[in-house]
């Protein structure tokens, strides 16, 4: 039914969602543009044809729409997607959470492109913390004084989305869907959660065909129907990927030094008494170890802080998916450790995990590997955005 598909992609990175939407375009994807301001990442995305040679773009914030669509030779209305997320940081609970400011305002520049290409549809995914992201940082020491000095209403939480990204979407005239998809949920051995906000320009996600009869607004999860669950007693869902799915020890042997990184002698012999699926919890419990021996290897201010430290010491397990991939695996705060192996994970096992198929490759420094890799969206994900999408798109113009 589709001829080429044109889509443009912002903030490309290594291109994980690229690529699933270019296997669940089957061969009509025509990638028009491609922006991404890490060099090593270009040189990934030239090197895995993700990168169309005429128009390749660095800093997105040099770069305006008139030239971007030039290049692509592309008029308004003529992509059929427009697809990208902004660099999360700002928005992530995880860092600083500066608000709109700094990295967190080159979404002003997804909304220039948006407004001048005019796409069909468009996919912007983040970091869940995008949902309670404010437009103004306040400090968090400063928060728990809200009742002596008021909040302003930019410094609220959620006010990133409640007073500037649905409404700028929605002034731009997109009918626009929203929700928090887990990357298991698809196919992924990896318990990956981001936010992804869809947005359609004919208004084809208000179809009837496509609409549930429910008194609640539309989700993205309601147009991107999982396909796997945590377990798989739900109708025709698969059971979720585990890690021996992905990384099987037949498939992935102990790596090369260039495509891993080690822990040194002292951490490894820690992680040499953590158990297959536990962490520095099993270390404290224990009557071998202890308050005592976690203190030193821990720090007592790491060891007294609050939260559930999760990933201190953490030695993964084969019969679960993996938790999200961070940009470096070897941090004592967010250890990947392997599950039988004492070393954290290699890059081909990063990359097995994001879904990423064998042959793709990676240009760069092993830091920069591991970066573009845990930074990228699964290749599942992109790919069951793309589907559905798709489908969509498909079923409105048969109606049509």
């Amino acid at each position: 039914m589709f001829s080429a598909l044109p889509v443009v992609s912002l903030f490309s990175g290594a291109g994980g969602l690229d690529l699933g939407l270019e296997q669940a375009m089957d061969g009509r994807m025509d990638l028009r543009a491609s922006v991404e301001i890490d060099a090593d990442a270009r040189k990934t995305l030239a090197a895995n044809a993700l990168a169309p040679s005429n128009a390749t773009f660095g800093d997105i914030t040099e770069l305006n729409a008139d030239k971007l669509m030039s290049a692509a030779q592309l008029a308004p209305e003529e992509t059929f997607i427009l697809a990208g997320g902004p660099p999360c940081q700002a928005f992530s609970t995880a860092g600083l959470r500066q608000g709109i400011n700094g990295s967190g305002a080159v979404v002003h520049n997804y909304f220039e492109m948006l407004e001048h290409l005019r796409p069909r549809f468009f996919v912007f995914e983040n970091v869940r913390g995008l949902l309670s992201a404010a437009l103004a940082h306040r400090p968090l020491n400063e928060r728990a004084s809200a009742k002596e000095v008021p909040l302003d209403p930019d410094q609220a939480l959620g006010s990133v989305m409640a007073k500037l990204i649905l409404p700028t979407f929605k002034r731009l005239g997109y009918e626009v869907v929203f929700g928090i998809l887990n990357s298991a949920d698809y196919g992924s051995a990896q318990v990956r959660h981001r936010v992804v906000i869809l947005g359609s320009r004919d208004k084809e996600f208000g179809s009837t065909v496509f609409r549930k009869q429910t008194s609640r607004s539309m989700m993205s999860l309601d147009l991107v129907p999982p396909t796997h669950h945590k377990t798989a007693r739900y109708g025709s869902m698969h059971a979720w990927r585990t890690l021996r799915d992905a990384i099987a020890q037949d498939k992935f042997s102990f790596p090369e030094l260039k495509d891993s990184y080690t822990y040194s002698e002292k951490r490894a012999a820690v992680f040499a008494n953590v158990p297959e699926g536990k962490n520095w919890k099993f270390l404290k419990a224990s009557a071998d170890f202890g308050i005592p021996y976690l203190e030193e290897w821990m720090g007592k201010a790491a060891l007294a802080s609050g939260g559930g430290k999760e990933g201190y010491y953490r030695r993964l397990a084969w019969n679960k998916p993996a938790p999200t991939l961070t940009a470096q695996p070897q941090q004592l705060a967010s250890s990947l450790c392997h599950p039988s192996e004492t070393r954290p994970l290699s890059i081909p096992e990063y990359a097995a995990i994001q879904d990423f198929p064998d042959e793709f490759v990676f240009i760069g420094s092993k830091s920069s590997k591991y970066r573009q890799i845990g930074n990228a969206v699964p290749v599942t994900l992109g790919r069951a955005i793309g589907g559905a999408l798709l489908g969509i798109a498909a079923e409105t113009d048969k109606l049509s």
